[in-house]
């Protein structure tokens, strides 16, 4: 266990134990990357932002049901990801209506740059499946797809945060990237 991690496995417990100030910690840690992660669920800013706030208030309420045997950040993922699911099929635009939305469109030349519903839950089952499948990798290679392909920490930082030689997380993440193609052809 890195120091990071045991510093993080320190707050997290306070936080579970009610410590307001430790909870701040994870939000100010997490906070920026779970809205990224959000937003490609959720294209509306202020919607994702909304969803973001209800994902962390979920979190600080199930803190002491997370089970530390798994990497934190994805608990929080998979909160942040049903939430904004939940969000969606909240939301949803009865189908009559959009296609008159999408009839005025295409009548007055507006093309939306905003994706569909649909595409929106075609790119949240795809990153779903990227979460499933890497929490399915060899535990050496885990923690660094989540770095690089969730949170899209350069190879630098994910040098830094798991001190290990750039060389040796170069070739994890190629290895890592080679096992998911695997695990997406079968």
């Amino acid at each position: 266990m890195t120091k990071r991690e045991a510093d993080e496995a320190t707050i997290i417990k306070r936080a579970a134990e009610g410590d307001q100030q430790a909870f701040t910690s994870l939000v100010s840690s997490y906070r920026s990357a779970v809205l990224i992660y959000i937003s490609t669920i959720i294209p509306n800013n202020e919607d994702a932002e909304d969803v973001c706030q209800e994902c962390f208030q979920k979190c600080f309420r199930y803190l002491p049901s997370y089970d530390v045997r798994y990497a934190f950040s994805t608990w929080l993922y998979t909160i942040a990801q049903n939430t904004a699911f939940d969000f969606i099929r909240k939301r949803r635009i009865p189908s009559a209506q959009m296609s008159d939305i999408q009839r005025e469109e295409s009548s007055s030349g507006i093309s939306s740059t905003v994706p569909s519903p649909e595409e929106s839950m075609i790119n949240a089952q795809a990153i779903e499946n990227l979460i499933k499948s890497i929490q399915n990798l060899p535990l050496i290679y885990r923690k660094i797809a989540e770095l690089r392909f969730i949170q899209e920490y350069p190879l630098e930082e994910i040098s830094k945060e798991l001190n290990l030689p750039l060389s040796t997380v170069k070739t994890r993440v190629s290895r890592s990237k080679k096992i998911l193609n695997d695990i997406w052809k079968n």
